[in-house]
């Protein structure tokens, strides 16, 4: 016989005995990781909760100490204090509603919820801390606008026009009749039998209601131009015309519904609210303007500025309440002896639509935020926060020293020169006649990404005074600038990477350009290579080893699981790590010890929409447009903190302060959270916690944590002058 063929035998033999054994081992491990999920449950750690919290002023007045009791507490428990700028500790439930929810109806203990493609919802607040939706009915349209009278509600559903909604079973609420009106329905109010219907450019819809379930169209009100909401007074309707002011008109049935007067908005006129003698309009970015209706005057008597963009507006016990868009719920009212001005606000998750208020709670539709209620009581009016005002939309931040450079959108740079605990004055403004979004400091020089004007490089001089500021021209939309050395790196959108030398004889010019990489939104350095967020081509890295020819490396490495949803929007780095915000992806953190191959570490605060990202010494920074301010140790990668609640829209830390940019709601100061060490570990149901009088007077809460768990103290402490005020 062939040796050789004994030889081929053998071989099959053993692979074929080597194949049956490998597979025979992994069946027995299958077989026992089963057996274990089914019959062995792994251990898992006891979910921290609080369920009480007692507080005790110390003697001394230096602190407090609060004996908490609930469940999961360790050897491993944590605490940190972190000051509640927002008066986010006001809000006492939040209801979840998976959709756009732009308006709310409150009634007998009911929320009648406008909530666009789920349509009509109707939710049980008689309990406000536990909101619930206990029925609903899916309406053909978009709905944007509820009205409720009797048990019939009336939905402005969009494009299928006006929807009644029997409510007699609130559980089961059941559509009974409804009428195409040949317009986008967006509003919509009940006045005795008749339903007013705003569409947006095909006019005030006046529908009889005699019989709920057989509404009759029975006239047409301003039909020329756009309608953007519409209220109703003891004898007249008024109509909001966005950039056409606000139209009156008689409520009598005699004139025909011609306009009795046209009222003089500043801005856009979006939404309205009637007193006796009073029309309260929101006007977007123009804030809310004030009329006096016993005056034959067609101005407004007064304005407030709200500090976001004022889109749902009520009067109530003589104060008003804003929804104000990306700044939550502003509370305005007429002082004795001042004008009207803003007393309270609180910063709501997601965008504020609409707000109404009953007995001594606010609801708030937040768009996908779902439906915020928010305690009256417990908002502190008597804020100590720091504020500096900017008349722009602040996109970025930087502080030197005792200066603070803001890129102020449209309005340019200006510079503010103070200190914490005291006021900030202006001490120079930097025209840029751009759109300037981020703003970068050297010793003396400050560099501006100034949108389609490319970049503005001025020199900074004794007494807070500036060159005359030198522009740089590049190809499309300077978004994000750095510097390194005498280099300015520059994401300049879909104009691509650019690199500008600042120290050159002929002044600063370009030496190096990169195109073709996508849209570019911020840039960042480390050694000799630049990180570049470019959007869904993800993070780039760059070789800055010959800057005249910078040569892109690739895409930075991000787990599988993450590219589906990474949208690459800011990018940071500090020492070792570096911070990347993906959007829907959370953010990432990367060891950058070797520049040149940056290693995944891990993802943290996987949040709802994670914007930026900065990094200042030992610590990263993340911030979104849902959960406010957050830290991270960038060592340990542990110790995530909440900073604020607050929406930003820049950042920069000095000492222990943070500086948080608001939009066009200007600058905030705010404390860093300080961690709480002195913790005692009594059972694991209950621990001792000493918390020292902060050096800033204000509310605060209390986060405990425990490995990725955190969870905060129930009610939020407010020390006034060194001692502590219940909250209730």
């Amino acid at each position: 016989m062939d040796a050789s063929f004994i030889y081929q035998q053998l071989k099959t033999k053993r692979l074929f005995w080597a194949l049956g054994g490998f597979s025979l081992v992994a069946y027995l491990v299958l077989v026992v990781f089963l057996l274990q999920t089914l019959f062995f449950e792994p251990e898992r750690p006891e979910p921290l909760r609080v369920d009480k919290v007692v507080a005790f002023q110390k003697v001394d007045g230096q602190g407090m100490l609060l004996k908490v009791t609930g469940s999961g507490f360790d050897g491993n428990i944590g605490a940190y204090l972190s000051y509640d700028a927002g008066n986010r500790g006001a809000i006492i439930a939040s209801l979840p509603t998976w959709d756009q929810l732009n308006d709310v109806v409150v009634k007998d203990g009911l929320a009648f919820l406008a909530n666009r493609y789920r349509g009509f919802q109707v939710a049980d607040i008689s309990n406000p801390r536990r909101p619930v939706i206990i029925g609903s009915v899916d309406t053909p349209g978009a709905a944007w606008g509820v009205a409720i009278s009797g048990t019939y509600a009336y939905v402005a559903d969009g494009r299928a026009g006006l929807q009644v909604i029997a409510i007699s079973d609130p559980q089961q609420p059941k559509i009974v009749a409804n009428m195409d009106l040949s317009g986008k329905a967006i509003d919509v109010i009940v006045v005795g039998e008749r339903v007013y219907v705003a569409t947006r450019y095909h006019g005030v819809k006046v529908v009889s209601i005699t019989q709920p379930e057989r509404p009759c169209l029975i006239g047409v009100i301003s039909e020329t131009e756009e309608n953007k909401g519409i209220a109703a007074g003891n004898t007249s309707l008024f109509v909001a015309k966005g950039k056409q002011g606000v139209w009156e008109y008689s409520l009598d049935g005699k004139s025909e519904f011609r306009p009795l007067r046209k009222l003089k908005t500043n801005g856009s006129a979006r939404s309205l609210a009637v007193t006796e003698n009073q029309l309260f309009v929101g006007c977007g970015k123009y804030g809310i303007d004030i009329f006096s209706l016993d005056k034959p005057s067609l101005e407004p008597s007064f304005t407030v500025n709200t500090p976001g963009f004022a889109r749902g507006v009520q009067a109530m016990g003589g104060r008003v309440y804003v929804a104000d868009n990306f700044d939550g719920l502003q509370i305005i009212e007429h002082l004795s002896g001042a004008d009207w001005q803003i007393v309270g606000s609180v910063d709501t998750p997601g965008l504020a639509w609409n707000v109404t208020c009953k007995g001594e709670h606010a609801y708030i539709a937040a768009g996908k935020g779902g439906l915020q209620v928010v305690s009256l009581k417990k908002i502190d009016s008597l804020t100590n926060v720091q504020r500096i005002a900017t008349p722009g939309y602040v996109r970025g931040l930087a502080v030197w020293n005792d200066r603070v450079y803001v890129a102020d959108g449209r309005e340019g740079v200006h510079v503010f020169s103070g200190r914490v605990g005291r006021s900030f004055q202006p001490a120079a403004t930097i025209k840029t006649a751009g759109y300037a979004f981020d703003i970068a400091l050297t010793e003396n020089m400050v560099c501006v990404a100034n949108g389609p004007k490319g970049l503005l490089v001025a020199s900074i001089r004794e007494g807070h005074r500036h060159d005359q500021a030198k522009a740089v021209e590049l190809a499309g939309s300077a978004q994000g600038v750095t510097v390194a050395g005498h280099l300015a790196l520059i994401a300049a959108g879909k104009g691509g990477f650019y690199v500008v030398d600042l120290e050159s004889k002929e002044g600063p010019r370009v030496i190096g350009h990169m195109d073709g990489l996508g849209y570019l939104r911020d840039v960042a350095v480390a050694g000799e290579y630049a990180f570049v967020a470019a959007k869904e081509a993800g993070l780039l890295q760059i070789s800055l080893a010959d800057p005249r020819k910078p040569r892109l490396i690739g895409p930075v490495d991000l787990p599988l699981s993450l590219k589906v949803f990474a949208n690459t929007l800011a990018v940071a780095t500090a020492g070792e790590r570096m911070l990347v915000a993906n959007a829907r992806a959370g953010c990432q953190v990367y060891d950058i010890s070797v520049p040149g191959q940056p290693q995944f570490l891990t993802t943290v605060a996987s949040m709802e929409y994670v914007k930026g990202v900065e990094a200042f010494g030992d610590r990263g920074y993340l911030y979104d447009f849902e959960n406010g301010l957050k830290s991270i140790d960038l060592q340990t990668l542990q110790k995530l903190q909440t900073v604020d609640g607050m929406k930003l829209t820049g950042l920069a830390v000095k000492d222990d302060r943070a500086f948080l940019g608001h939009g066009n709601g200007g600058i905030s100061i705010v404390p860093l959270p300080q961690d709480l060490s002195e913790i005692t570990l009594h059972t694991s149901k209950e621990i001792s916690i000493f918390v020292p009088t902060p050096d800033m007077s204000g509310r605060y809460s209390v986060f405990l944590t425990s490995g990725e768990q955190a969870v905060a103290l129930p009610e939020p402490l407010n020390f006034v002058d060194g001692n502590i005020e219940q909250l209730h």
